[in-house]
């Protein structure tokens, strides 16, 4: 299937975009800090004992603290979906960019753990070194005691590694799907994980030079006569004014943390806030598989999928282990003016569902809408299309409340690309959102429909609805 260059750029342009960048920070830092270690004359002795563990081990650290700072942004909802209502962001593709605001975080932390196998990595290397490549010129560098005592990693690194290692495993799919309270709970292990990273440089292991001009590095102490006796070829035999002295780094990572991690507590806390106001149930309705209606009044109350399943239990007696809380109507905040001129000419809505009776969840609020249309002599506004995939048992909508419903009832499964084809020649030349709530399966052929480019210069915008 041929790519559009048009549809391409307005799908994936944007995030592509973010992902270069966000790449060439990272590249970028690695590589100052590994080259500052590498080459700068305050780390000459050190990287003498450590090579190059020394170099990676920092580059790494660098990484960490960039991504440990950004993994926190995505996940204040409440400021983006602020940012999104306001003109503050006025652009369409930065808004949309917004919604893959999860994306971004989960790059961040496989980042994180990508760059803490090497930071863990080139500090066991480290440790080796420091006992094999003892120093007694410089005693105050070694973290060893003597020539070939191995010291052990502190109790702050063996700490962030379990709870890294915890959150990494609790986040995948499978854990996400079958056991939610895992991933939430060990997620919330973060404020712990930040504590410790904050504290994790404290101890000051790795140590620069300070006095460079009193003692450049490689010049002939006092208690040499010869270069040779040194094994340096440096200082170009210039004679040391006094002995070297170091200190350790200052610790940095609460530098890069601690503005992101202040925002974030405080759209927690802010979050928390919001929930203990109180709240009105109108009314519950219990529809046919399993599925639960619940109309509520709560001020400012905004209805996200999955909330509390467990709920259930204070609705409906015994509602049965499948049940879930299905919400009708989820809001997005958009600017009260600038999107005048973006008027929606035509609805197609296409629902697949596997078993009839999943119909009866939204049958009136369809029949209601297609009613008003009616009314208001705009019937073709939308176009409705109902599919059944599964044929076992299958009976039609026989209800006489239900007919407009029954009419547009189809078997099997819908024709994708002459969906696409019709709309495409229907709306040559411009701009058509696609807004996809469903499995993998249909979300990667509309995806890839909609970056095709055989629908005459039509540009389809795909956006997908992600619950997990």
């Amino acid at each position: 299937m041929a790519l559009s260059v048009r549809s391409w750029v307005a799908n994936e342009g944007g995030k592509h975009l973010v992902l270069v960048l966000w790449l060439g920070a990272n590249t970028l830092l690695f590589m100052r800090t590994f080259l500052l270690y590498y080459c700068g004359q305050q780390y000459h002795y050190l990287h003498q004992m450590l090579g190059l563990g020394l170099c990676i081990s920092r580059a790494s650290a660098s990484v960490l603290n960039l991504n440990c700072s950004l993994v926190l942004l995505p996940m204040c909802r409440s400021l983006l979906t602020y940012l999104r209502g306001t003109h503050t962001v006025t652009s369409r593709k930065a808004r949309r960019l917004l919604d893959k605001s999860k994306t971004f975080h989960v790059a961040c932390g496989v980042a994180i753990c990508v760059f803490s196998v090497v930071h863990v990595s080139a500090h066991l290397v480290n440790m080796v070194n420091f006992s094999v490549r003892y120093s007694e010129d410089f005693p105050s560098l070694n973290v060893a005691r003597y020539r070939g005592e191995v010291r052990f990693p502190g109790i702050t690194g063996i700490l962030l590694v379990l709870i890294l290692f915890l959150m990494f495993t609790a986040s995948s799919y499978c854990i996400r799907v079958s056991n939610y309270e895992i991933f939430w709970y060990t997620h919330n292990l973060f404020i712990v994980f930040y504590i410790i990273l904050i504290v994790h440089v404290v101890g000051g292991a790795l140590k620069y030079q300070t006095n460079l001009e009193a003692h450049p590095p490689g010049c002939l102490r006092a208690n040499q006569t010869k270069l040779e006796e040194s094994g340096q070829a440096e200082g170009d035999g210039w004679s040391c004014r006094e002995e070297a002295r170091f200190q350790p780094n200052s610790p940095e990572t609460w530098l890069w943390v601690s503005g992101p991690l202040c925002l974030y507590c405080a759209e927690r806390l802010y979050r928390y806030i919001r929930s203990n106001s109180p709240v009105t149930i109108v009314a519950v309705v219990r529809h046919p598989c399993d599925v639960i209606e619940l109309r509520m009044l709560k001020k400012d109350f905004k209805a996200y999928p999955g909330q509390v399943k467990r709920f259930t239990e204070l609705l409906l007696p015994d509602p049965g282990a499948e049940s879930e809380i299905l919400p009708m109507v989820q809001q997005r905040r958009y600017p009260k003016d600038g999107w005048r001129h973006f008027r929606l000419r035509r609805l197609y809505f296409v629902w697949v569902c596997r078993e009839l009776q999943s119909f009866y969840w939204f049958a009136e609020l369809l029949c209601a809408l297609h009613h008003k249309l009616w009314q208001e002599n705009r019937p073709d506004y939308l176009n409705l299309q109902l599919f059944v995939s599964q044929t076992d048992g299958l009976q039609n909508i026989s209800e006489e409340r239900y007919r407009p419903l029954s009419s547009r009832l189809m078997i099997g499964r819908p024709r994708w690309k002459l969906l696409f084809e019709e709309i495409g020649r229907t709306n040559k030349h411009k701009r058509v959102g696609v807004f996809c709530c469903g499995p993998k399966g249909i979300s990667r052929t509309l995806h890839r429909l909609c970056n095709s480019d055989r629908y005459s210069g039509t540009t389809f915008e795909f956006n997908k609805e992600s619950f997990s």
